[in-house]
């Protein structure tokens, strides 16, 4: 029964219509919507780290993330997290050809113009992480479920799971872009810097996600890190463990420029960008990697990268 409800959701506008009001009344009781920031993160952080917030001294890094979700607040932060109003900061900071080409902008699923997107595309929405759409072959795509997928998403609350201000009260939009391939037709890896106090300090990679998702971190000599950051199974199992060393990019040196451009100004910054046949691509920018509840293996580099951001006057 339950295996039948989901593919009548996921498969047919019926069932969509029908079953999305109580899809929506789950998340608020499983997201405990009903809580205060302040006590969602408490319950959160103990179940992640095992001890409890540290609000009056935060010293971590994932104590100063969480410590920001509710006393600090900064629009340029919101605005640099959506996906469309940040390209206006990459625009002016960087450089308008370090932009992915934008193919359309729409407030509504039903106003995607998908006569007039080409073959080859990506479509996401610009209010969260993780809610993308690879189309390789728009003939061959089921533009039923497209829509679909895309009322769910356009409805998400991404700051009620980890209470991420930047993302409460953002205008939910769609976007599609060019698809970057690179010379072998598969989509190019990104590379996210992390930037603390405007710096660069790491390299994170995240290798073969759709199979057995790994992730590196890498000093910006490419020197592999010893440890792991990343969400874990129980206690000892990472879920994100390292991988095969990955080939240090192109242009590295212009991509950590890029960067720290990008992060100026900011307490932390994580900078996503593509390298694609021999150009620097800007993908996104986080300001709460993770949620600020990924866990450090071993924990002194949580307190190393924490000693690394400056705290911000409290603003709230």
């Amino acid at each position: 029964m339950r295996n039948w409800l989901k593919r009548m959701y996921r498969e047919t506008d019926l069932g969509f219509e029908l079953l999305f009001p109580l899809v929506r009344l789950r998340d608020y009781f499983a997201r405990e919507r009903w809580r205060s920031d302040k006590a969602s993160i408490d319950r959160q952080f103990l179940e992640t780290f095992g001890r409890p917030m540290n609000w009056e001294e935060p010293r971590t890094l994932n104590e100063k993330l969480n410590w920001m979700k509710v006393y600090y607040r900064d629009q340029r932060l919101r605005d640099a997290a959506d996906k469309v109003a940040v390209r206006d900061l990459v625009r002016e900071r960087v450089g308008e050809e370090y932009l992915i080409p934008l193919l359309g902008v729409w407030d509504r699923v039903r106003d995607i113009d998908w006569e007039g997107l080409p073959d080859e595309f990506v479509m996401k929405v610009n209010h969260g992480s993780g809610q993308n759409w690879v189309v390789r072959d728009k003939a061959r795509e089921d533009f039923a479920k497209v829509r679909r997928t895309f009322r769910e998403w356009m409805a998400i609350s991404h700051y009620a799971s980890s209470r991420e201000w930047t993302y409460q009260g953002l205008k939910p939009r769609i976007l599609a872009e060019q698809l970057l391939l690179d010379d072998e037709g598969a989509i190019p890896m990104d590379y996210k810097f992390h930037c603390f106090g405007g710096r660069a300090e790491c390299v994170q990679v995240d290798l073969d996600r759709a199979t057995a998702h790994k992730r590196n971190f890498y000093s910006l000599d490419w020197e592999l890190l010893p440890f792991v950051w990343t969400e874990w199974w129980g206690e000892e199992e990472p879920k994100w463990p390292n991988g095969k060393a990955v080939e240090r990019p192109g242009k590295l040196a212009e991509m950590i420029e890029i960067a720290e451009v990008l992060a100026e100004g900011f307490p932390l910054a994580r900078i996503d960008l593509y390298y694609c046949r021999g150009r620097v691509f800007f993908g996104e920018v986080t300001f709460f990697h993770g949620g600020g509840f990924e866990r450090f293996e071993p924990g002194e580099y949580d307190l190393m990268y924490g000693e690394m951001v400056p705290l911000p006057e409290r603003s709230c």
